[in-house]
């Protein structure tokens, strides 16, 4: 039995009909009005009910893909700012100290960061200054050694001991980080910022913002301090 439909009809050509005539309702009304959908929760629906609510259900999705990307559109504006504003200080920045000093503040002040760190291999001298951690690369590679094969930046949860590798702060289990190779041809170490959000960082998230800054850095720190290399 084949769905108490007549044998001389086949399904798929019912379906066919129906796909190349989409009007065929709108002049035949009285069998429409007739017709039942059974959905798994709501029961028995005519098929115009249902048929609105798949537009709802469709219109709500649409709807909250475009609230998400105006809201990140707007992320995106005030870190496009941020940028903009950094780098317009970094160019007042006269010497070493004062760039780091913009840098810091404007981490704290512009970025609204919750945890960063410059993070800089100190093989030919240490920098002192309060938003610098100075290691040996052998001693870093040592801590955390699979950030040293990475070119681009990356992001996640990283484990409490990693975390305060990075940030100097203990017991921080839930977090997020996003870290930036700090050098292209020579490397001189890592920028990293944290959060104590675990779904704020991502992999492909600040990515292009991260290798913005890391690039500005890099430039910095060869200007201003040449014994770095």
């Amino acid at each position: 039995m084949r769905n108490k439909i007549d044998d001389a009809v086949d399904i798929k050509d019912v379906r066919s009909f129906l796909r190349n005539h989409p009007d065929f309702f709108d002049n035949n009304s009285d069998i429409l009005e007739t017709m039942v959908i059974h959905h798994k929760t709501d029961g028995a629906v005519s098929i115009v009910e249902r048929h609105l609510q798949k537009l709802q259900e469709k219109n709500k999705l649409l709807n909250e893909k475009l609230n998400h990307l105006i809201e990140n559109a707007d992320q995106n504006q005030n870190i496009f700012e941020s940028v903009m504003t950094f780098s317009l200080k970094m160019l007042n920045a006269h010497d070493l100290k004062s760039f780091l000093d913009v840098l810091s503040n404007s981490f704290k002040n512009d970025f609204k960061l919750e945890f960063y760190s410059l993070i800089l291999f100190n093989e030919s001298r240490s920098v002192d200054h309060p938003i610098v951690a100075s290691t040996s690369r052998i001693e870093f590679e040592e801590k955390i050694p699979r950030l040293m094969s990475f070119n681009e930046p990356i992001g996640g949860q990283f484990s409490s001991e990693d975390f305060h590798t990075l940030f100097n702060q203990s017991d921080q289990i839930d977090n997020s980080v996003a870290i930036c190779k700090i050098g292209r041809e020579v490397h001189l170490g890592f920028l990293a910022i944290g959060s104590t959000d675990p779904n704020l960082y991502h992999e492909s998230d600040s990515r292009y913002f991260l290798s913005h800054l890391s690039n500005l850095i890099s430039q910095s720190l060869v200007k201003f301090n040449k014994n770095v290399l």
